[in-house]
């Protein structure tokens, strides 16, 4: 393609000057040339448009090659965790690691580790027994005026005097003790722990009180801690060995009215030695509850199993038996309380969980109670 050739324009029948023909040649060359790298270039994608064709059936030939997800790190992680919980093998330690190791040991993966594992708290049955007789303290002290003696009334004629006779009080005063205990924990771990951390260990802290609470109920000294039915000095006692003819007697030996609402305190082992006993017919003292659910009995009065009470050893009071809605007394000054300390340890990065409890108990009535002593 020649422009300068081609394109001869002619006016009157003359030529085009020579200048300005020579401008039209290199305009002409000038274009020529591009319009060659133009069609180069064509070529080169056309080219480039097959490679790229022919990569992409390749890249859908079935090849073999696996490619590894989140989900199969995850339960590759699970697989090393669940491996080491069956066989103690650590050989693939570096799947269970999350970070450097430390005292903290192998941690568990995050669907493992949502719950914490607790021994099963046991817990001495005096509140449930007392449900009627609970007080709410309004003050420091509870003063329980108590009858001493009573009114003593005459037989009289017609119209012979009349004796006087007036009853006597004394005091029984009940204070409530404290119990309290603060959890340091850091603010990392309350935020990280994939439990409610904060939540568990209150509950786990309200638990522990209530342990502790029940077991003052039974064998609390009194001085520090609320009085225990077993340490009271004012109930009666009986000193014999477990058999059934001596739990008839120890039922028999408080009056009619606490016997008819009485309930047996003992522990497991001394269960199962008084499951064992029958009377002279050959009948076991011993009988299940009338319902499902309901305690067993003996002598048509229910037994309550007490983590608290003695075993039955010789000089030890395994057994109480007696009206305790009537005789033991609790008194409610402050129900759990807790507080979250944010400040005290911010600077190490610690918070500590306090939590509080005032609550006091007694034997206002030692004569609804007998213990058996062992001989």
């Amino acid at each position: 393609m020649n422009l300068a050739h081609d394109l001869e324009i002619k006016e009157d029948g003359d030529h085009v000057p020579a200048d300005v023909a020579e401008a039209l040649s290199k305009l002409t060359n000038s274009v020529d040339e591009r319009l060659k790298a133009f069609e180069t270039k064509s070529a080169d994608a056309s080219k480039l448009a097959d490679r790229l064709s022919a990569i992409e059936t390749r890249l859908n030939r079935p090849t073999g090659i696996e490619t590894k997800s989140a989900n199969d790190n995850a339960d590759a992680e699970m697989k090393a965790f669940t491996s080491f919980v069956r066989t103690g093998d650590a050989t693939e330690i570096k799947a269970l690691a999350v970070g450097a190791p430390s005292t903290g040991g192998i941690l568990a993966p995050q669907s493992v580790s949502a719950s914490v594992l607790e021994k099963i708290a046991e817990f001495s049955p005096v509140r449930q027994l007392v449900a009627g007789n609970v007080i709410n303290m309004s003050g420091p002290l509870l003063q329980l005026p108590r009858l001493v003696d009573e009114v003593e009334p005459g037989s009289v004629s017609e119209t012979g005097a009349r004796p006087e006779s007036e009853p006597s009080f004394e005091q029984i005063d009940l204070k409530p003790f404290e119990l309290a205990v603060t959890v340091p924990v850091t603010r990392v771990m309350l935020e990280d722990a994939t439990i409610d951390m904060e939540g568990w260990l209150l509950n786990h802290i309200a638990r522990r009180f209530g342990q502790k609470e029940s077991s003052w109920f039974v064998v609390g000294n009194g001085l520090t801690q609320a009085e225990g039915v077993m340490v009271a000095m004012d109930i009666a006692e009986q000193e014999s060995a477990i058999t059934g003819d001596n739990l008839i007697d120890l039922f028999y030996s408080i009056k009619s009215g606490y016997a008819a609402n009485g309930a047996w305190l003992m522990n497991r082992a001394t269960m199962a030695l008084v499951r064992k006993l029958k009377d002279g017919q050959g009948n076991y003292l011993w009988q299940s509850g009338i319902t499902a659910g309901q305690p067993p009995q003996i002598l048509g009065r229910p037994v309550y199993e007490s983590v608290d009470m003695a075993n039955p050893v010789a000089g030890a009071s395994p057994i109480v038996f007696g009206d305790f809605s009537a005789g033991y007394t609790i008194a409610e000054r402050v129900a759990f309380d807790s507080t979250r300390d944010e400040f005290t340890g911010a600077d190490n990065g610690i918070v500590k969980l306090r939590a509080r409890r005032r609550v006091g108990g007694r034997v206002t009535l030692p004569e609804a109670f007998v213990k058996l002593k062992v001989a």
